[in-house]
């Protein structure tokens, strides 16, 4: 495993455990602030919405100047956004973090997946899952951690906690080595099967995260959680994703560990919404929800042209956070109509789009 790998592991683990700290709060931390479950989804999708113009940026600038402090500047600024949520005073200063976090957290994305493709090719997805297994063993953590911080010192605590540990996360990066800008074109890719594999990234996305900011806040609602309640189920979650990145890691076989997650993520769904008595199963299962991006980069990254890496993982990550940011509205639509409809109607979108990926791997051969 080369240096750089290394420390891009390291600064997922610091990453996984600042986005850990807060995660399971997020949706609580957000009714308590906006008040509504509708504005809730709308700041879910500003993130994402800032973000899809990030990737373009993003891949621009992977034109232009070096990775690493592109990588850094990424991690490390995006404590911005949590110092914001802390002390803003108004509806404005959270949705001016959101937006802030959305768009420096995400623009090195495509750059990462673009690395990945040149230095792994073919074994694209074991260094994506590597670091999706850092960053989860940070995920193990940092929901813990954070409910405690929640409990003693409320939210403000919570964010100011969270601000300096993205600024440790940034730390690791500093022993990347040092490169040159690479020169990569930024026109369309022109193979048609990449804009089929996009299709199904849609939809795969939507299903995957149209339940995510709602599970925490459903589980609070129905069961009368408390914050460190919350983070204990946020840490079993992270555990069942690491236990799936190592299978991953270990098996590499793309539509296996596919299948193997999504039905661990419908299996969770259903589990979620039958009783108490399921509830520590339920997130644990659901911790296929934390690979999804991982999942879903790996599942069209043979589909993407090295010489176009940078505006083909541009344009897939921006459908990725574009169809998260629609899943996360109509999520928090749906949600306040009935929640029970909202996990089922996950479920069976889950179960469409393996379908989906099937019929796309054989018009492939």
């Amino acid at each position: 495993m080369s240096r750089e790998l290394k420390a891009l592991g390291m600064g997922y683990l610091l990453w996984g455990f600042s986005i850990g700290l807060y995660t399971t709060q997020w949706p609580v931390f957000l009714l308590y602030k906006l008040g509504d479950p509708g504005q809730v989804g709308l700041a879910n999708g500003l993130i994402s919405a800032t973000a899809v113009l990030s990737y373009f940026v993003g891949a621009w600038m992977g034109n232009h100047f070096p990775k690493k402090p592109l990588f850094m500047l990424s991690w490390g600024g995006s404590a911005i956004a949590p110092l914001l949520w802390a002390f803003g005073s108004s509806d404005w200063t959270i949705y001016l973090g959101c937006a802030l976090f959305g768009f420096i957290s995400s623009y090195s994305s495509p750059l990462i997946n673009s690395y990945f493709l040149d230095e792994l090719g073919d074994e694209f997805m074991k260094g994506s899952m590597y670091t999706s297994s850092t960053y989860s063993i940070g995920m193990m953590v940092g929901p813990f951690v954070g409910g405690v911080l929640k409990d003693i010192g409320g939210y403000e605590l919570l964010m100011i906690v969270t601000a300096i540990s993205f600024v440790f996360s940034a730390v690791p990066l500093a022993f990347l080595k040092k490169d040159e800008p690479k020169k990569k074109s930024l026109m369309l890719p022109k193979d048609r099967s990449y804009y089929q594999a996009l299709l199904w990234a849609a939809v795969m996305s939507f299903a995957m995260m149209i339940t995510v900011p709602y599970a925490p806040l459903y589980a609070k609602e129905r069961f009368a959680l408390s914050g460190t309640m919350l983070g204990l189920l946020g840490s079993i979650s992270a555990i069942g994703a690491v236990l799936l990145t190592y299978l991953a890691v270990r098996v590499s076989h793309r539509s296996i560990i596919l299948r193997i997650s999504v039905w661990c993520g419908i299996l969770g769904t259903m589990l979620l919404i039958s009783n108490r008595w399921f509830l520590w199963i339920a997130f644990f299962f659901r911790g296929a929800f934390m690979n999804t991006y991982s999942l879903i980069t790996s599942g069209v990254s043979h589909r993407v042209p090295k010489d176009y890496s940078y505006i083909g993982f541009a344009l897939l990550t921006a459908t990725i956070a574009a169809f998260n940011s629609l899943a996360s509205a109509v999520g928090g639509y749906i949600y306040n109509t009935g929640p029970i409809v909202l996990f089922l109607l996950s479920s069976v979108l889950m179960w469409f789009s393996l379908y989906l990926y099937k019929l796309l791997a054989e018009s492939r051969q």
